[in-house]
């Protein structure tokens, strides 16, 4: 005898067998980073990149199993470097997850922190981070590019400052958000506001025309993201069931 529970459980089975791995996703192009700097801090205004540690594996896969988007780590994939993580282009590339541990400084992308001021997978994933390690600054920083774009940076201090800002390119200064005081977080990790316009971060600019990600790299003290010749490792990655849905409604819908 069947029930209607056991015809949930089959129709469920046959829906994630129809999912095609090689769809295309309607994201044109994505940037879905995380970091976390943890003490000690660069000097106030360094600029320069401060030496990092060698890139620790081991430590990087501790760290995507425990990612909230993450229920299982399927495959470590051979390290590469940055300029070799492709971005994502199709249904499985979505599963793929990219970690870097040089010491202090953690970097993740990951395609199901990919968020808009409606899906807040970023947001979560702050939170969490936030939790486990009070004592990280912790930078994030988005782009998702439809036809138009939407932007979102975050900075949160192990101190209580923050701030978000978000918006899409096609918006007015009143259709963006920003939660938190830029400012606080300039003064807490001692950059005054002409340092910060000097590094490219200028607060007498209107709040769309602010380059929001260079308030990430002054908390980050002169790390620098995305730097070409840094080893990753990658991993391929089942979804909590919350990510699957933030992952369809974000990349494939």
């Amino acid at each position: 005898m069947t029930n209607a529970n056991d015809h949930d459980v089959e129709n469920e089975g046959e829906n994630e067998d129809e999912l095609d791995p090689d769809e295309d996703v309607r994201v044109n192009w994505s940037e879905n980073t995380l970091a976390l700097l943890f003490p000690p801090f660069p000097a106030p205004g360094a600029t320069d990149s401060p030496a990092l540690a060698p890139h620790d594996p081991v430590r990087a896969r501790r760290f995507v199993e425990s990612l909230g988007t993450v229920e299982e780590v399927l495959e470590q994939l051979p390290d590469r470097t940055w300029d070799d993580v492709p971005e994502p282009e199709v249904r499985a590339d979505l599963d793929l997850v990219a970690v870097g541990c040089w010491g202090n400084l953690l970097q993740i992308v990951d395609p199901a922190l990919a968020s808009d001021l409606v899906v807040l997978a970023m947001d979560e994933e702050i939170a969490r981070q936030r939790e486990r390690h009070p004592q990280a600054r912790i930078v994030a920083s988005l782009t998702l590019d439809y036809g138009n774009t939407y932007d979102e940076d975050t900075v949160d201090l192990p101190s209580g400052e923050s701030v978000k800002a978000g918006g899409w390119d096609c918006d007015e200064s009143d259709g963006w958000q920003v939660y938190g005081d830029p400012e606080e977080v300039l003064r807490a990790i001692g950059v005054d506001r002409a340092a910060a316009a000097d590094a490219g971060f200028d607060l007498d600019e209107e709040v769309p025309q602010r380059i929001w990600s260079n308030l990430g790299d002054l908390a980050l003290g002169g790390h620098e993201r995305y730097d070409d010749a840094l080893p990753i490792s990658v991993f391929r990655v089942r979804r909590t069931k919350q990510a699957a849905g933030d992952l369809e409604e974000m990349w494939m819908e």
